[in-house]
């Protein structure tokens, strides 16, 4: 799987500077608003219990809450239709200027559809079904938006159309992959006793779980949709593409790292020198990886974005910077989370995910509300929430039995030098703004 991300990590390096060249700075302002909202609804619309298919004792029990988490996406995307009808019958700016709301509920189905499936391969071990999925969604992806660039599309985004269409095409490979498994299920023992116990059983993962994902994603992507309010489209799109080339690393190593941690941890079975040794083989890598976006920007790597980019993207630049302290800590904790999931500690993981929440879209509300400078919203926003990420980061060390002193010493150092360097860089931006 990491092989497969390592693949698709060049995937964006070699489109990104095309699709800039091809798409203007306000269809990328629409596509942030949109993949914001479906990252938001997304991460909730199954209630948590997606986690539980991994989590369960026996394949029966798999089966069963896959079903549990059709029906929950199902009804979490009623209400989202609901909600966009009575938000534009009632002149809500946010629901009536929404880009392509018809892509928005179909991206949302088949994705329900795609987790689900996901979820049951990595139950399985099916590993190299998700690499290779991971080369057909992200290279398919590639070609549908650069077609959709060359035949410059009027009446829809190509960038959010091709985006829906390649996770058709993703979820049609694996159910051709997965066929053999899904004739082997016992539909016929399906009982709804069963499912609601297995809602009563797995309750931490409503009552918990999903709220804090909810919160940690809200705070990721409603800084987009509250900024959009305020700002221009050509301003989302700069912040929007950013954004996206800051958290490279943590789909490279958050996405498939993290689904494959969760499930050995699942398998140590309540050892906690297993827990402690599949740990710190995931700390090892992030805090290396991590530390790469931060240290890229603070010596200068803000300046090849613009080249990176094309001309019109020079506003990029400052927005980088501005974002590049938020990237690091956000990229150090993520790959770790499924560890509060193995102890039952979702708990914790709600209360970080609220401070985080409440920092992060606090700080930015009350920067546009004042009508601050977008530089120093973004920077406040960073300082808020990277704090709150190394809170959490510092407990998932002490839940699996680490802590900083049994890092790499040089790699503390490096963070050290990365985060001088970007105050001097930022120095001249505070001193603007204010």
């Amino acid at each position: 799987m990491s092989l497969s991300n390592v693949l698709m990590y060049f995937v964006p390096i070699v489109v990104t500077p095309i699709l800039s060249r091809m798409y203007s700075q306000e269809a990328f302002g629409e596509w942030g608003v949109f993949s914001s909202t479906i990252a938001i609804l997304s991460v909730g619309m199954f209630w948590g219990y997606e986690h539980a298919i991994v989590k369960a004792s026996s394949e029966s029990d798999a089966q069963h809450v896959g079903i549990i988490c059709l029906i929950n996406s199902l009804i979490t995307i009623l209400f989202t239709v609901l909600a966009f009808e009575v938000g534009s019958t009632t002149n809500v700016s946010f629901f009536q200027s929404f880009p392509e709301k018809y892509l928005l509920i179909i991206y949302l189905f088949i994705y329900a559809l795609y987790l689900i499936l996901y979820n049951f391969c990595n139950r399985q071990e099916k590993y190299n079904v998700l690499a290779i999925s991971h080369v057909v969604l992200g290279g398919s992806q590639a070609i549908f938006r650069i077609s959709f660039g060359l035949i410059v599309l009027v009446t829809v985004n190509g960038l959010i159309l091709g985006t829906t269409l390649a996770q058709a095409l993703n979820v049609l490979f694996i159910l051709v992959c997965l066929k053999g498994l899904l004739n082997n299920m016992r539909w016929t023992s399906f009982s709804i006793e069963k499912v609601k116990e297995l809602y009563l059983q797995n309750r931490r993962f409503p009552l918990y779980d999903a709220p804090a994902s909810i919160m940690s994603f809200a705070a990721f992507q409603s800084p987009t949709i509250i900024l959009s309010q305020f700002f221009t489209k050509a301003e989302i799109g700069c912040f929007s593409i950013i954004i996206q080339l800051l958290l490279m690393p943590m789909s490279f190593i958050g996405t498939a790292m993290g689904k494959v941690y969760y499930q050995q941890l699942c398998r140590t079975q309540g050892d906690y020198d297993a827990i402690r040794e599949v740990s710190k083989k995931v700390v090892n890598t992030v805090c290396l990886i991590s530390i790469m976006p931060l240290l890229f920007l603070s010596v200068g790597g803000d300046q090849l974005l613009v080249i990176f980019l094309g001309e019109k993207w020079t506003a990029s630049s400052e927005i980088a910077l501005c974002l590049a302290l938020w990237s690091f800590p956000t990229i150090l904790s993520q790959p770790l989370i499924p560890l509060y999931r193995k102890l039952d500690r979702q708990k914790n993981l709600l209360l970080f995910n609220a401070l985080y929440f409440i920092g992060g879209v606090g700080s930015i509300t009350y920067g546009c509300l004042s009508g601050r400078p977008l530089s120093l919203i973004l920077l406040i926003f960073s300082l808020v929430t990277a704090l709150c990420k190394f809170c959490m980061f510092t407990n998932l060390l002490k839940l699996c039995g680490l802590g900083y002193k049994q890092l790499n010493k040089y790699i503390v150092f490096l963070w050290l030098i990365s985060i001088m360097l970007l105050a001097i860089r930022i120095k001249d931006i505070v001193t603007v703004s204010i």
